[in-house]
């Protein structure tokens, strides 16, 4: 479960931050962090792992994905484009939490592991 809600609230917080340059920084400086806490050793398992641990941490600490994060979540393929469209429409710097910018960082990460870039 942690590490869906990691993925998902990740996807749509580097979806969201696509039309901000704001937002762009800030998941540039949380990549930038991770790269660091994590000595250089970014792979698949360890960002996973870090993820899971992440998310449990601060779901334990009382956090739960913003309402304009949570509006581009678990949504058939279709409406999913459509929610991203609207909210970004909507979105300022302050939409998206810490949190949510840091799996942002994760996902963005992610995807360059696989070889895949989101940028």
């Amino acid at each position: 479960m942690s590490l869906w809600l990691a993925g998902e609230t990740g996807q749509a917080a580097l979806a969201l931050s696509g039309e901000s340059a704001g937002l762009r920084a800030a998941v540039d400086q949380h990549e930038a962090s991770l790269r660091d806490a994590l000595g250089g050793q970014v792979t698949t398992g360890v960002l996973m792992s870090y993820a899971r641990g992440f998310v449990e941490a601060a779901v334990a600490g009382g956090w739960w994905p913003t309402p304009t994060t949570m509006a581009t979540m678990a949504m058939p393929s279709d409406d999913w484009l459509d929610a991203v469209i609207a909210a970004e429409a909507e979105t300022t710097d302050a939409d998206l939490d810490w949190e949510s910018l840091r799996l942002a960082a994760v996902c963005r990460l992610f995807l360059e592991t696989q070889g895949l870039s989101p940028r």
